[in-house]
């Protein structure tokens, strides 16, 4: 019976011990996945830029007060400010009567982007036989020539004018950004930035035309109507991407675009599935170069010809197009190609 109980008493001490093993060998794993939170796209270009109606810049020549004289009589009762050359103006008097001044309306940029945004207005005015054009706007009074002064007038250069010429003139200017005028939000499964609701005080440039001729030139007998005036203005987005680019589209339409002459295409190249080859002067790629030149760039189109599309579809379709630009650069893209 000793024996016994002994033997007991061992085989619980070794069931004790056994547990005790077991449970400081056992062990565990885990993994885990990672997610990124991020704005899709951090720059916003948002400006306000109105566009001219085509009568804005029109302008009326009165060198020797003819229209005052004459309680404005030929324009139904408009009023007209002091000058030699008149701009009808958007505001009108009370009763609706056209207002002129020797100013035009200004057209007015509102920088409502995220970053800083640069201007340029362009300006020119034609030649007109018999018609001068003045670089200012005082006249000698021994002058007896038609003379016409047409200038910009903006608001970045204290209200100082430039004269505009029958080669041009450009004015450039940068409008800044308002610092914290974008919220981040989350909308449709994605972050994006949002305009601020309260936001105010966005920076604005703007500029008009503004003019006089010579009251002691002869402009009786002229037979040929004033000069045009043009004027062009652009923003640039800052956004865009820079330089030449080229695309595909699942239909096997090619755009090429921002060609210059420093970086100007010269040859194209496709990489087909499985690096295979076709012989592109079976079924070549129909080109449309109407708005490009070797000069000068610009843009280009074309389409994969039908046998050659059947052919790379069937070899899988996943193309690399490849443009070669004169300055030994290269673009590319690729795409899947599909009927």
């Amino acid at each position: 019976m000793n024996y016994k109980r002994i033997l007991a008493v061992g085989l619980a001490a070794s069931m004790v011990m056994g547990s005790s093993v077991v449970a400081f060998a056992a062990e565990g794993t885990g993994t885990g996945s990672g997610s990124l939170d991020v704005v899709e796209k951090s720059d916003v270009f948002q400006v306000q830029l109105p566009t001219d109606s085509g009568t804005m810049f029109n302008y009326i020549l009165d060198p020797t007060g003819v229209i005052k004289a004459t309680s404005a009589e030929k324009y139904s009762g408009a009023t007209f400010g002091e000058g030699t050359v008149f701009f009808a103006n958007a505001a009108t008097t009370e009763g609706g009567a056209t207002s002129y001044s020797a100013t035009s309306d200004a057209i007015k940029a509102v920088n409502k982007s995220t970053m800083d945004v640069q201007i340029k207005v362009k300006a020119s005015v034609a030649a007109a036989s018999g018609i001068t054009m003045s670089s200012t706007d005082t006249f000698d009074s021994a002058d007896t020539t038609a003379g016409l002064y047409l200038a910009l007038k903006d608001s970045d250069t204290n209200n100082s004018n430039t004269a505009i010429t029958t080669s041009g003139v450009e004015l450039t200017s940068t409008i800044a950004a308002l610092a914290d005028a974008y919220e981040t939000k989350y909308v449709d499964g994605k972050y994006v930035k949002q305009l601020k609701a309260d936001a105010t005080g966005f920076k604005e440039y703007s500029f008009q035309l503004t003019g006089a001729c010579n009251p002691k030139g002869k402009w009786t007998g002229l037979t040929e109507t004033p000069p045009t005036v043009n004027v062009v203005w652009s923003i640039a987005d800052p956004t865009a991407p820079v330089g030449p680019q080229v695309t595909v589209s699942t239909s096997g339409a090619i755009s090429i675009t921002g060609l210059t002459a420093e970086q100007n295409y010269t040859s194209s190249d496709i990489t087909a599935p499985n690096g295979s080859t076709y012989d592109s002067n079976v079924n070549p790629i129909d080109w449309n170069t109407d708005n490009w030149s070797v000069e000068e760039g610009g843009s280009i189109t074309g389409q994969l010809g039908s046998e050659w599309m059947d052919w790379l579809i069937e070899n899988g379709g996943n193309i690399k197009f490849t443009i070669k630009l004169s300055d030994n650069t290269t673009k590319e893209c690729t795409v899947t190609l599909a009927k």
